[in-house]
Order: structure tokens, then C-alpha cells, then sequence
């Protein structure tokens, strides 16, 4: 609750600042204008309520944490429509939260850093608050609540009357606790995912993300603050980012983004081998040269194929006791019986233990739909 009071104390510096005698006459939205390119009217309104936030929330500077976001902004700019000034600071709270305000400001938690798997899921939710940004959203969406057009929110905000304050106080809500509709959500993804792909980045972290963020959703339904609270719709997003991603041909591999079913090579003993998922024996040998040649190949081939997405009776052996015996994942034989040197298990022991493997990474994101085609 601690970040709900924090800005409902936001909202009430920001109304006490701006309250004068004018006040903004409402009139009719009409969400088929286009935002007017207002920019330096978006930075002052970025401003005032960045200096409200960094007065009621501490401004971490840890130079990992900087340089680590601060690298995927840098790196999704140039994919963004409009050329503003994207800034991003880290604030020390442990909700799992991030938000861009007007102009281009935008801050993350310490709770997202330490939520997201790796920097692909952190490029994923920069993104889609870079969109929000750079779409004009946090001002759309205020003046929706407000039943103003934007150039009526941009007029009453520069006043300094009581209904100045309201919108004031309402651009900080939306834009601090994500509280835009689902079409801007939407529309935020699937931009982010383009930005993303663009960049270099995998495009599935944006949805991997959100998967993990319904689970915590289900751990915990209690839990007020953050993103928790303020993306009721995950389901309905889940299922729209799926369906962009198969409808522009991303191929939806969650294993990238999870930094999971990593194959490596391993000494199990001084004379002993092995290969392993995620830290996890799979298959076993004798440590010599063409042991760990064949070991390397292999893993190898698991990282480029095996995946979140690849069903349990795709990894098999074909061939039973013959000589002619594979295994494969799929389609694609990854090795012959006849391959393996003397020492190693049998066949159907590594497929067992990869079927184990990719077992226990599904139960680690139970959230995904992996039959989805």
C-alpha cells in the first residue's frame, strides 16, 4: 500500500501547486482527433510530475542498474515515432512497477528489476512504456476521463484553477499506475514488440512478461500496488500480444526471453561427463576427448532446438534396441546410436532426462499456452 499513498501524497502536492481561480471548461472527447505534436507542453507536464515522484520516491544510482537500463533505451529510440527524450531512473521500491510520463520520462523499480529473467523481459516492458511515451497515451487517457479534447487537457492543465488540479492529479494517476484502456495497452504491445524486433531484441519478452505477471497475480490476488492492481486485463493481452506475434511471423520461442533449457557441458566426477539442462543432468559419459566432442555437439544442438514450445512425444528415440536407433527432437535427428562412444548411457536415457528438462521449465512459466500454433 506504501506506493498508493505515496501517490495519492503526489496528487495532492501537484493540486495544491496549480490551484488558482480559472478553471478549464469541459468539453465533448473526441478520440478522432490526432494529438497535436505539442511537445514542450509535454515536457513541462513531464517535469512537474517528475519532480513530485523523485521528492516522494528515492532516485537509486547504482551504476549496474543504470547502465543496464539506460542501454536498452538507448538502443530502442531510434525505433520510436517521434525523436523525444527518453530518460529513465530507477526507483528504490520493491513493487513491481514501471511507467513513462509525458515527454519521455519514465522510471522503473527495483522490484521489475529484480522480477524480469533477463534483459530481453526488461527491453519488453521499456518498450511498452517508451510507446506509451512516445503515442501520447498518459494524456489520451486523461483527457478520456476527463471528457475533454486534448487540446481542452493541454489548455486546462496550463491554467492554475481547482479543475486544472483534478486533471493534473488524474494525468499523474494514469500515468504512475498504468491506468490506460485496454486498446492503448494493446496498441503500447504491439508497437513494443515491433521496437523490439527491430532492435535486435526477441519479441517474445513481451509476452513472457505479462505470462509471469498473471501468475504472480494468481500467487498473490491481495496485493495492491504496482502492476498487480492495474493490469486487470492481462488476459485479454496475453491472448492479443500471442496472436500479433503468430499474425506478423515472430516466431513465439519463450525460452530466449526466460533464459531457460540452456544446455551446457560438466564434470560430474574427474573421470566422469556430463550434459546438462539448467544445471540439470540429462545424460552421462566418460570423460575423454570423443566424449566431450560429441557432449558439445549435442548441446549444441538442444539449444538451437529444443524449446518451451516443443511437445514431449517430439523427443524420442526412433529405432528401438537396433543399430540404426536415433534420437530426435521433432524432425531433426540430433544423434545416432552408433555416434555415442563407449561409456556413455543409452539413447533413451538422454531422451528422458530432456523430456525431465523441459518439464520442469514448463512448470517453472505455467502461464503460457504452448500449444498455441
Amino acid at each position: 500500500m506504501e506506493i498508493l499513498r505515496a501517490i495519492a501524497a503526489v496528487c495532492s502536492v501537484l493540486f495544491l501547486c496549480v490551484t488558482g481561480t480559472a478553471r478549464a471548461a469541459p468539453v465533448t472527447a473526441s478520440d478522432d482527433i490526432a494529438p497535436p505534436e505539442a511537445t514542450p507542453q509535454e515536457i513541462k507536464l513531464g517535469e512537474r510530475v517528475s519532480a513530485e515522484v523523485e521528492r516522494r520516491w528515492t532516485i537509486l544510482v547504482n551504476p549496474v542498474y543504470n547502465a543496464r537500463v539506460e542501454t536498452i533505451v538507448n538502443r530502442l529510440s531510434p525505433y520510436m515515432e517521434r525523436r523525444l527524450n527518453y530518460d529513465v531512473d530507477v526507483i528504490d521500491e520493491k513493487a513491481v512497477n514501471a511507467f513513462a510520463l509525458a515527454g519521455g520520462k519514465m522510471y522503473v523499480t527495483t522490484g521489475m528489476l529484480d522480477f524480469v529473467k533477463t534483459d530481453v523481459e526488461l527491453a519488453g516492458v521499456i518498450a511498452h512504456e517508451m510507446v506509451h511515451a512516445d503515442k501520447k497515451h498518459v494524456i489520451i487517457q486523461t483527457a478520456r476521463n476527463n471528457t475533454m479534447t486534448l487540446l481542452a487537457l493541454v489548455a486546462a492543465i496550463a491554467g492554475r484553477g481547482k479543475g486544472a488540479a483534478l486533471v493534473a492529479a488524474n494525468l499523474v494517476q494514469v500515468a504512475i499506475m498504468g491506468a490506460y484502456s485496454i486498446e492503448l495497452e494493446k496498441e503500447a504491445d504491439a508497437l513494443g514488440i515491433d521496437a523490439l524486433a527491430t532492435a535486435g531484441y526477441n519479441p517474445v519478452g513481451m509476452l513472457t512478461v505479462q505470462e509471469r505477471l498473471k501468475e504472480e497475480r494468481m500467487k498473490h490476488p491481495q496485493i495492491d500496488p504496482g502492476i498487480y492492481q492495474t493490469h486487470p486485463e492481462v488476459e485479454e493481452r496475453i491472448a492479443a500480444a500471442e496472436k500479433y506475434l503468430l499474425d506478423y511471423d515472430f516466431p513465439i520461442h519463450r525460452k530466449y526471453a526466460l533464459g531457460n533449457l540452456r544446455a551446457t557441458v560438466g564434470e560430474t566426477s574427474p573421470d566422469g561427463l556430463a550434459l546438462m539442462i539448467d544445471g540439470e543432468t540429462v545424460w552421462r559419459g566418460v570423460d575423454n576427448a570423443p566424449t566431450r566432442e560429441l557432449f558439445g555437439r549435442v548441446a549444441s544442438d538442444l539449444n538451437e532446438r529444443l524449446q518451451m514450445e516443443t511437445m514431449p512425444f517430439d523427443i524420442r528415440v526412433a529405432g528401438g534396441i537396433s543399430p540404426d536407433a536415433a534420437f530426435y527432437i521433432e524432425t531433426k535427428k540430433i544423434l545416432s546410436k552408433d555416434e555415442a562412444p563407449k561409456g556413455c548411457e543409452p539413447l533413451s536415457a538422454l531422451r528422458d532426462g530432456v523430456q525431465k528438462a523441459l518439464t520442469n521449465a514448463r512448470v517453472n512459466h505455467p502461464m503460457a499456452n504452448y500449444f498455441l500454433k
